[in-house]
């Protein structure tokens, strides 16, 4: 997505079962803007959303 000139602004927030070192580095290196790990509840989400793009 990154490389893409396309997509390389558009917002990417990894959702995961499983918010440990590795995968988060991952997302990190592939231009993750925010992650959230499931379950999650919608304030949560929001909150989440919000990091990247601003309050809705």
């Amino acid at each position: 997505m990154r490389k893409n000139a396309r997509t390389k602004g558009l917002g990417f927030i990894l959702i995961t079962g499983r918010a440990d070192r590795e995968i988060v580095d991952t997302g990190r290196r592939l231009g993750m803007n925010n992650f959230i790990k499931k379950p999650f509840t919608p304030p949560e989400l929001k909150a989440c959303i919000e990091a990247v793009v601003g309050r809705l």
